[in-house]
């Protein structure tokens, strides 16, 4: 299969098999689907799905994506009245796999889509859907017509490039992925599109169209602003010159970069560094870190505050906004610096926006060690001796913990931490996530075997399936459930067969963690969520069907 849109060839496309509402105040309930290709199931209001034992049900800003299945599926409405609407979309995803100068080749593959389960439906995409539906329904062979192509790849190349783990690779493109990593590594040096054209294979104009398709920025653009960006962690955390920081980040000399930072950034390289010593800072991410060195955010957003409810005190005088809302918010409070995660590489009109209100400074999340990370925000805002201090009450914590545990965990037992994901496969967190650092790096518990050599070994996330989990089992199972539902959500999960056998047979001890909780795990939550461990495991806080 070949296929291009316009002169830009992507790495993956989607065919329509079918796009229709499948519900709607007249229906009568259940519905039964029959599923021959991928199907995403797009509700409006709280449904529920049920493919043989396994049960989905969700509502607006979420769908379900399933794949072919010979077995029938159910379709329920979780509420009453005639407010009932549900679409699905069925498809086909192809992949490249050769690009020649005569054409390029694409064939089925279904590798790279996720498993079964719940996956975020953005609500910018309704628009998209809606007109996608029309369109379908006005056309006589819509799987040939080029708008409803390009409606159904824009829905789903968003749909799926947040299907992964939280910390987010939203450039699925591998050459990609490493092409950006080796322009951040190499910043200082003399970088160009050519030079990194060769490097991938590719010629240059096809370099470039991937790149922006996959990236959102242009090759230079992108450059311009890892370059920026490291700029600014200089002035902030050196005394440097401006000639030594030019040097340092690929500028060509202290003038150049000066003209550059003022064109980007909207103010010169001396009133930005001025502003390390600003209270007024909004923070889209690393709140927890920003408490620990003694400073509190003016803003955050709901995402983030709603996924570390153990600061709820400490951020009472906190705006807290919505994603839809957030640069009316800045403006408001008069944010005078924005503390951001350099995973908003991956929104770039977002990013843009953003430093039209005030400069905005990146650190990487979920790459560092808690500590390590404490320190860098420390040393960012001149608050070292603070960060320092923080540590050390921390260190004498996990010191006094240990010791504890002695009593309560016997040498040769196991402990390991694992989280339920939308899709219903398992997530075992590394050290730089969910809390993960406390039990395997603070605490130094005993994680299984296989969690060692094919999770902290290999310093990356691992999913499995519920049948695969018993390979990955502890003595002691510290489960991260959803907030919503949190107790029949645990009832249930303890109902399983496969749970049951877990606690009664293997002996199996499991406390159970929410996941608004240890959704972030930086600094003070950090701190606080080693209390909770340590209640559980010292108080005998565990649950059995």
């Amino acid at each position: 299969m070949k296929y291009a849109e316009g002169n830009i060839m992507i790495s993956a496309i989607y065919d329509l098999r079918d796009a229709r509402e499948v519900a709607d105040s007249g229906t009568i309930f259940p519905v039964q689907l029959h599923l021959s290709h991928p199907t995403l199931i797009i509700p409006m209001t709280e449904v529920t799905v049920r493919l043989k034992e396994r049960e989905y049900s969700t509502g607006s800003g979420k769908c379900i994506f399933l794949h072919s299945s010979d077995a029938e599926v159910a379709l329920e409405s979780n509420v009453e009245g005639d407010s009932v609407t549900v679409y699905v979309l069925v498809f086909e995803r192809y992949q490249l796999v050769e690009n020649t100068d005569t054409g390029v080749h694409y064939e089925l593959s279904r590798e790279q889509l996720p498993g079964d389960g719940i996956i975020k439906f953005a609500r910018h995409l309704h628009g998209s859907l809606g007109e996608l539906i029309q369109r379908v329904m006005q056309s006589a062979a819509p799987e040939q017509n080029p708008r409803v192509s390009s409606l159904l790849n824009g829905i789903l190349h968003q749909v799926f490039e947040h299907w992964s783990d939280a910390e987010g690779h939203y450039v699925q493109d591998m050459t990609i992925k490493q092409i950006c990593a080796y322009m951040k590594q190499h910043v200082d040096e003399d970088l160009n599109r050519a030079a990194l054209a060769r490097m991938t294979g590719f010629n240059e104009s096809y370099f470039s169209s991937l790149f922006r398709k996959e990236t959102g920025w242009s090759f230079g653009d992108y450059l311009n602003r890892l370059r920026l960006d490291e700029a600014k962690r200089l002035l902030f955390t050196t005394t440097d010159s401006l000639q030594d920081i030019a040097l340092r980040t690929g500028f060509s000399d202290g003038s150049y970069l000066s003209k550059t930072f003022k064109k980007h950034v909207y103010i010169t390289p001396s009133a930005f560094r001025q502003l390390q010593q600003t209270k007024q800072i909004a923070a889209v991410q690393f709140v927890g870190a920003l408490l620990s060195i003694g400073l509190t955010p003016i803003m955050t957003t709901q995402e983030v505050a709603g996924s570390s409810l153990l600061l709820e005190e400490d951020l009472q005088d906190t705006v807290i906004t919505n994603n839809s809302e957030m640069l009316e918010r800045l403006r408001e409070v008069k944010s005078e610096l924005i503390l951001a995660p350099t995973y908003f590489y991956h929104f770039p009109d977002v990013l843009k926006e953003m430093e039209q209100v005030a400069p905005v400074i990146m650190l990487d999340w979920g790459k560092m060690d808690k500590l390590e990370e404490v320190s860098q925000v420390g040393r960012l805002f001149g608050r070292e001796q603070e960060a320092k201090q923080w540590i050390f009450r921390y260190k004498a914590r996990v010191l006094a913990a240990r010791e504890l545990l002695q009593q309560f965990i016997l040498p040769e037992e196991t402990v390991g931490i694992y989280e339920l994901n939308y899709d219903q496969r398992w997530l075992m967190p590394h050290d730089k996530v969910r809390s993960a650092y406390n039990l395997y790096r603070a605490l130094k518990l005993h994680p299984p075997a296989r969690i060692q050599t094919e999770v902290l070994e290999q310093d990356r996330p691992l999913f499995v399936t519920e049948e695969d989990l018993p390979n990955y089992t502890a003595d002691h199972m510290f489960v991260i459930l959803p907030a919503s539902d949190y107790g029949e959500d645990l009832e249930k999960l303890l109902s399983r067969q496969i749970w049951q056998q877990l606690v009664t047979e293997d002996g199996c001890r499991v406390y159970p963690l929410v996941l608004n909780e240890f959704w972030m795990d930086e600094g003070v939550s950090l701190e606080k969520q080693l209390d909770i461990l340590m209640h559980l495991l010292t108080d005998g806080a565990w649950s059995q069907p």
